[in-house]
């Protein structure tokens, strides 16, 4: 069930996809009145000459989006997002840029949430924490001005439950919103046991979003890695559900895969573990979707091809290669499988929730010198 629709005039002052002006907004209220968010951003107890300077240069390029000063001394760090992402060790640039100051805060919607990492040093805050103390602001004009903004960003994203499926879409609605409201939703019913991580993250692309599994391989250098999207092409999303000449959502599609970290090639990935890895997936479960494997740089299509050759299926083998490699230092193969699209939020929580227990039993699959194995067997299968 799906309900509230877009009708607040206010939206025209901070719609969801100008964060800037979120961010010129609330950087007044918190001038005007500090009082009420001084403790969701550690500004003290009772804050006196509150300044807040935006885009604050933090490094050559970097600038940060609210930098608060009490009595001229800096206590608050701020990134506020709204619909984007994270950009690659954007956290950690500006806290490098910042190391003295005491809070660093990323804030997000609520329901389109964007999670500090815990060992980032920075905490998250809701845009909808900040509003709610402001609308108690003695000024009368912050206050009604953060009442105002609440109920529009409450009703500019759809409000979900269990039984929503993912292709469930009401005319008119923001597509890419939506998904990735439903996308936010699974992920904060994920709940992984300890040794496995999660996060929502944007995809290269930057339109669909990604909900991931993760925990270390017995390899130095790999994670074993679980990751949900929106199977439809991010090239076909489009801006409003139900329109005919776009194609309507697909389902989750789940990649489980070998990743290698802190690469800048695929060219050195092993496929031979991952190899060892099939029997405990197709053990696992038996849907794997099995169209072949196309690996894009040669390397990785000859590495594939030899692990064919040793008894791999033909189907294990879909993920990232060099272009990945190359751009975020990082590669990552393996095989997926296909939720439905009529699925429920519900249901799609629980097939992530029950993959946790694949990845830990990938994860206690003992490591053996690949590439030595997989020439041998390589060698025997063609005889």
């Amino acid at each position: 069930m799906i309900t509230g629709s877009v009708e607040s005039p206010f939206r025209h002052l901070v719609p969801l996809g100008a964060e800037n002006r979120w961010s010129d907004l609330i950087a007044t209220l918190i001038e005007l009145d500090p009082k009420p968010v001084a403790a969701l951003l550690g500004l003290g107890d009772s804050p006196q000459r509150v300044s807040v300077h935006r885009e604050a240069r933090a490094g050559h390029r970097d600038r940060v989006d609210l930098l608060v000063t009490v009595e001229g001394e800096q206590r608050c760090v701020a990134e506020a997002k709204v619909l984007s992402g994270l950009g690659s060790r954007q956290l950690q640039r500006y806290r490098d840029a910042f190391p003295d100051v005491a809070h660093h805060v990323l804030i997000s919607p609520e329901r389109l949430p964007l999670d500090a990492p815990r060992s980032s040093g920075w905490r998250s805050v809701y845009w909808e924490d900040l509003l709610r103390a402001l609308t108690g602001s003695d000024n009368p004009w912050v206050a009604h001005t953060a009442s105002d903004w609440l109920s529009c960003a409450e009703q500019a994203v759809p409000q979900l439950c269990p039984d929503t499926r993912w292709n469930d879409l009401e005319p008119g609605e923001a597509f890419v919103i939506a998904l990735r409201a439903r996308m936010a939703w699974v992920h904060r019913r994920l709940r992984p046991p300890p040794g496995v991580d999660h996060d929502l993250v944007s995809s290269s692309a930057g339109q669909s979003w990604v909900a991931r599994l993760h925990t270390p391989a017995r390899k130095a250098g790999y994670l074993v890695f679980a990751e949900a999207e929106e199977r439809l092409s991010v090239r076909s999303y489009p801006k409003y559900a139900g329109d005919p000449n776009w194609g309507s959502p697909m389902g989750p599609s789940v990649k489980v895969c070998l990743m290698q970290t802190d690469v800048r090639t695929s060219a050195g990935f092993d496929w031979a573990y991952l190899h060892a890895l099939w029997p405990v997936m197709e053990a696992f479960r038996q849907d794997w979707v099995t169209s072949p494997a196309k690996p894009k740089a040669a390397h990785d299509r000859a590495a594939w091809e030899r692990m064919v050759a040793a008894g791999g299926p033909r189907h294990l083998g879909i993920g990232f290669g060099e272009n990945q490699a190359k751009q975020r230092g990082q590669c990552m193969f393996g095989a997926r499988f296909q939720l439905r699209a009529d699925a429920t939020l519900a249901e799609i929580a629980a097939e992530l929730n029950a993959t946790t227990r694949l990845l830990l039993d990938l994860a206690a699959v003992p490591y053996v010198d690949g590439a030595r194995q997989l020439t041998s067997d390589a060698v025997r299968g063609s005889r």
